[in-house]
C-alpha cells in the first residue's frame, strides 16, 4: 500500500467530516506531512494492504454475480435518447444550416 493509500484510508477513518476527531486528524496529517505513517502518529496499527486489492503485479480478480442475485430482479426501465437529436441540432445551428424541428421528449421516472 502506498503512502497516499495508507492517508487515504486514515482519512476515511478519522476525517472530521466522517465523525472523527479533529484533534486525531490533525496530528495524522502532520505525521503524514513530515513522512511517518499517519496511524502510528495515532497509534493504531498499520493496516497494511488492503485485501480486497490485489499486490501490485497480480491480476485482477474476475467478479461474478450469482443468479439468484436479488439485484437481477429489478424492472428494466427505457430511457429515451432525445440527446442525439438534441446535439444534432446544435451542430446544424453552429454549422449555419436550418435546424431540426422541435424533438418530443419524455421522462421516464
Amino acid at each position: 500500500m502506498t503512502d497516499a493509500a495508507r492517508f487515504r484510508t486514515f482519512a476515511r477513518r478519522h476525517h472530521p467530516d466522517v465523525g472523527g476527531d479533529p484533534e486525531v486528524f490533525r496530528a495524522g496529517l502532520e505525521a503524514f506531512r513530515a513522512g511517518r505513517s499517519p496511524f502510528a502518529a495515532v497509534g493504531e496499527p498499520d493496516p497494511g494492504p488492503s485485501p480486497d486489492r490485489p499486490a501490485p503485479g497480480e491480476p485482477l480478480p474476475r467478479w461474478t454475480i450469482a443468479d439468484d442475485d436479488p439485484r437481477l430482479d429489478a424492472p428494466v426501465v427505457a430511457v429515451s435518447g432525445h440527446v442525439l437529436p438534441r446535439t444534432l441540432r446544435a451542430g446544424r445551428r453552429w454549422l449555419g444550416r436550418a435546424p431540426l424541428g422541435h424533438v418530443r421528449t419524455r421522462r421516464v421516472v
